[in-house]
């Protein structure tokens, strides 16, 4: 049986983990779920934010189903989750952005950002010289470079996906990035020839455009790190909000799950999260768990769900609390699953 490592969180995590833990059970999937505590939770009780056994539960878990985290103001502070993508080598992060219904989108997007996890901006070291000046490094490594190409390209070979774009800044950025470009198209020859799968590169400047006024030019994007990051955000509001994007990091051994939201202290607690972006993530876990008719469940209903915009959640001006919401969908899920 695959065990599951549930990790809440802190702010609106629980309650959009608790919604995930739901809709799953009703899905009568047969996984050993257990719970730890990271985040603000755990520096008050053992004064870390992630504790050795925590990380081992992880550690040993087939997978990972994460809720969020809240940054303290402190320069000491290394984030729970960056140090389990760095010590469970989590390197792809792959962030889905499907519009559920048009009359929320700003776009009617249906894309994967693939983005490097390991390195760039966000492994960087700064250093504090004279004068008020910092100075950043970023590592970019071959090896990192090609991995995550090819996961992109595997990506999208798996799931009919027709065609994979770099995006990179190589036009200033002349050594990293434009070695990343180089690699990229290396790959995407062999693709071409076996799969069928297009290939081109864009200025991640204008790919950030091109999410807004065109769409249709993406199907698959890979990326290094930070360009990753915020393009993943753009294409999330213009589906409706970051309420709506799920994410998965994956490395060779170990798998997590999570929304791309933040804790949203604001709304914690207030019933107002809106949870699709965790469901879908679960979903996401199914798949890699090997229950696609279960994602495939949830999906669906999802979509029939916003369909109806008294199911709508309080973030797009519906009148669905988290928990409502929920209801409402396992309520669906029930009726249609015979037909899925």
């Amino acid at each position: 049986m695959p065990k599951v490592c549930v990790i809440p969180g802190d702010g609106v995590g629980p309650e959009v983990v608790g919604s995930a833990l739901e809709v799953l059970h009703n899905l009568d999937v047969q996984f050993d779920f257990e719970s730890a505590i990271v985040g603000t939770q755990s520096f008050e009780k053992y004064g870390v934010y992630i504790t050795k056994e925590a990380l081992t539960l992880a550690t040993e878990s087939d997978a990972i189903l994460f809720g969020a985290l809240t940054t303290p103001r402190r320069r000491d502070y290394v984030s729970p989750l960056l140090l389990m993508r760095w010590n469970l080598d989590l390197y792809a992060n792959v962030r889905p952005a499907y519009c559920l219904n048009k009359e929320f989108c700003l776009a009617p997007l249906d894309i994967v950002i693939v983005r490097e996890n390991t390195e760039g901006m966000y492994g960087a070291e700064e250093e504090e010289l004279e004068n008020n000046v910092v100075v950043t490094k970023r590592t970019i490594s071959e090896y990192a470079c090609q991995r995550i190409i090819d996961f992109a390209f595997k990506y999208a070979n798996d799931h009919n996906r027709k065609k994979v774009s770099c995006v990179h800044k190589a036009n200033v950025l002349r050594t990293s990035d434009e070695m990343f470009k180089k690699l990229f198209y290396g790959t995407a020859v062999n693709f071409a020839f076996y799969n069928k799968i297009r290939s081109d590169d864009v200025l991640v400047d204008t790919a950030a455009m091109y999410l807004a006024k065109e769409p249709e030019y993406f199907d698959v994007i890979v990326t290094l790190n930070l360009y990753g990051d915020i393009l993943s955000d753009e294409a999330a509001g213009l589906i409706g909000g970051l309420g709506f994007a799920p994410s998965a990091n994956i490395g060779k051994d170990h798998a997590l799950f999570e929304p791309v939201h933040g804790s949203a202290p604001d709304i914690a607690g207030k019933d107002a999260a809106n949870p699709t972006g965790m469901i879908l993530s679960a979903a996401m876990m199914l798949d890699h768990l090997d229950k696609p008719h279960s994602a495939h469940i949830i999906r669906e209903s999802l979509k029939h769900m916003f369909q109806d915009k008294n199911n709508w959640t309080k973030d797009i001006e519906g009148p669905c609390g988290t928990k409502e919401f929920t209801q409402r969908l396992i309520k669906i899920m029930d009726e249609k699953s015979a037909n899925f």
